[in-house]
This record gives structure tokens, C-alpha cells and sequence, in this order.
């Protein structure tokens, strides 16, 4: 689904606490792609809490969509259906918004059968998840504005109204991959003893849909460990039956891109949804990671912020219209 020219209005508070690099922890990656959002027009913001006036403004075409370069195998008649989908390798060229084919179905409707509520999903995610700077906006009335054509999303954040706004027992400062299963990161106030931050959260919560995106607080030169864990995100919330979302993210913090490319190889292995992000951001200034705080390399700028959350609802609208489209 491509993302074009969006005219959205947004008042939000902008609060950015420090995710800790959790060195030895994780890692993340990079990556260049198609689909990009106009060009913006946004208001500066300090990294302390302020309201701000944040409009998309398309006064620039976005830059020229990336063809894909990969061969699509070809079969003799009466072969079976090929693989045509894109390799990771290609995660470049894969879009924005996830394309829902029969195994989200039905891995979504394993959920339903499961008794999970399917107008729940949870975040699993560091500080940049928190409800104050991701996805909070679409549950505070009469802050966001949705222009002409993109008003279709208003009845996703109907449907998945006082989600956007709560806080998961599976966001915490810091987190990561790794971290995400041990105990000493759940909140004790809401957790059970014992229980890991994302078993907290489908317990309070019972989603249907778990958006996974982490990948900042980790190391360099240890991809293949967070890819190793987050297999086992992955695998955990298909046991559970929750429908994972993977989202890459705008920041290189392990240097070398790699971190993005583990996201794609785990989407593509267990056939499960990929909300490619990173795309979205490569057009603004520094690729949307502000160059000031904590040394230019993790946090998003505030129009970042707004296209997180925006292409983030439109991930959401794909799969559920698609999940009750008759």
C-alpha cells in the first residue's frame, strides 16, 4: 500500500525520556526503500514535554519509488504457486504497509478462535513506544485531523479505541529483545511474580494483534543473537496465538544495518507482517533521528513521531479490513 501526500493535523505532547543503551544488550540496523512520505513542514520542539502544532504539509514530491530488482521466479503450467514474495535481502523495496495474504489471516483468526479480543493489540517496544510519543494521539478527541482522503482510518481508531493510549506492561525504557522475556523488566505494580514483561501483557491485555518494535538499545557485532531473540518473541506470540507486527526502525545504532535486515529474515521465515518504517523517515533531515539528543543516533524528530504513528494506523487499518472484509 503506498503512502502518499497525507494532510493530517496533529496537536501532541512531545515527551522524550531516555532510552538506556542497554550496552550488551541489543542491536539495530538500516536500509534504503521506496515508499516515502511527502515532504513536511513541523514545528521545532524541545525534547522536554510541550504541546506542538504539527502539519503535514506535501509541498514536495517524496523521492522516486524503488523498483524491485529482485527476479520473480517463473514456473511451467501446472506447477505449484511460486514464492514470489521478496527476499530479505530486498526488505529495501518491501512496503511500508504490510501486505495481508492468507497466513496473517489465519493466524488472525486463530487469535479469534483463541478468544483473544480483536480490538486489542499491545506494544512490545523501548521509551520511543511509550503512548506520550507513539500512537497516544489517536485517543485524545479533537487533536488529530484527518484529511480527505485518509478519513477511511477514523474508523480504525474507532475500533481500536483506549488501545493508542494505554500503556503496555511490555514498553519500558531500555528494553530489548533479550529483556523482553526476563522478569526483572516487568512492572511489579501490575505483574505477577515471576512473569516476563510480554506474558504481562498478554494476561492484562488478551490482544489479538502484538506490534514488536525494538532494536535501539542493543550492541554492535551481535545481530544474529537479536535475531535469535526475536525468533523467540516471534514463536512465543504464535504459540499465544497474537498476530505479530514487525517494525524496523529509522536509527543505525549498530553501525553496519543489520539489525533491520534480522527484522525482515524473521518476517519472512514465519510468514508474519513487516511494518517497514524505515522508508517513511529517509527523506526528512539526518533520516528523522534528531542530531542532538543523546548524540544523533536513536531519537526521531517530532515529525518522525507523526509518521510512526500515522503509518503505524495505517498498518493496523490493512489488517483489520482485511481480517473482516467479507
Amino acid at each position: 500500500m503506498a503512502i502518499s501526500k497525507p494532510l493530517v493535523i496533529l496537536i501532541f505532547s512531545l515527551f522524550i525520556s531516555a532510552c538506556s543503551s542497554a550496552a550488551g544488550l541489543s542491536t539495530e540496523g538500516v536500509a534504503a526503500t521506496a515508499e516515502v512520505l511527502a515532504s513536511t513542514q513541523i514545528a521545532e520542539a524541545a525534547p522536554t514535554e510541550a504541546e506542538e502544532l504539527v502539519v503535514f504539509n506535501p509541498t514536495q514530491p517524496p523521492p522516486p519509488t524503488l523498483a524491485p530488482t529482485e527476479p520473480i521466479p517463473t514456473v511451467p503450467p501446472g506447477s505449484p504457486t511460486p514464492d514470489t514474495r521478496l527476499t530479505p535481502n530486498y526488505w529495501r523495496q518491501w512496503p511500508s504497509v504490510p501486505e495481508v495474504n492468507g497466513r496473517t489471516l489465519e493466524v488472525y483468526q486463530s487469535a479469534i478462535a483463541a478468544g483473544r479480543d480483536t480490538q486489542h493489540f499491545s506494544v512490545i517496544g523501548d521509551c520511543q513506544s511509550q503512548p506520550n510519543v507513539f500512537f497516544g494521539i489517536y485517543d485524545t478527541e479533537d487533536r488529530y485531523y484527518f484529511d480527505e482522503d485518509y478519513r477511511y482510518l477514523q474508523e480504525t481508531v474507532d475500533y481500536y479505541k483506549g488501545n493508542f493510549g494505554r500503556q503496555s506492561a511490555a514498553v519500558k525504557n531500555g528494553l530489548s529483545v533479550a529483556s523482553a522475556f526476563s522478569p526483572l523488566w516487568a512492572p511489579a505494580d501490575v505483574c505477577n511474580s515471576g512473569e516476563s514483561p510480554i506474558d504481562c501483557e498478554l494476561r492484562l491485555n488478551n490482544p489479538s494483534i502484538a506490534i514488536v518494535s525494538l532494536g535501539t538499545n542493543w550492541t554492535a557485532g551481535a545481530s544474529q543473537a537479536f535475531e535469535d531473540y526475536l525468533r523467540d518473541i516471534v514463536e512465543h506470540l504464535l504459540d499465544n496465538n497474537v498476530l505479530p507486527i514487525i517494525v524496523t526502525k529509522a536509527d543505525n545504532i549498530e553501525g553496519d544495518g543489520s539489525l533491520n535486515l534480522a527484522m525482515a529474515q524473521v518476517a519472512y521465515d514465519y510468514d508474519v507482517p513487516l511494518w517497514n518504517f524505515w522508508p517513511n523517515v529517509q527523506h526528512l533531515p539526518n533520516e528523522g533521528i534528531d542530531p542532538v539528543i543523546k548524540g544523533g543516533y536513536i531519537y526521531l524528530v517530532p515529525e518522525a513521531w507523526d509518521i510512526k504513528s500515522f503509518t503505524g494506523l495505517q498498518a493496523l487499518d490493512a489488517i483489520r479490513t482485511a481480517a473482516t472484509s467479507p
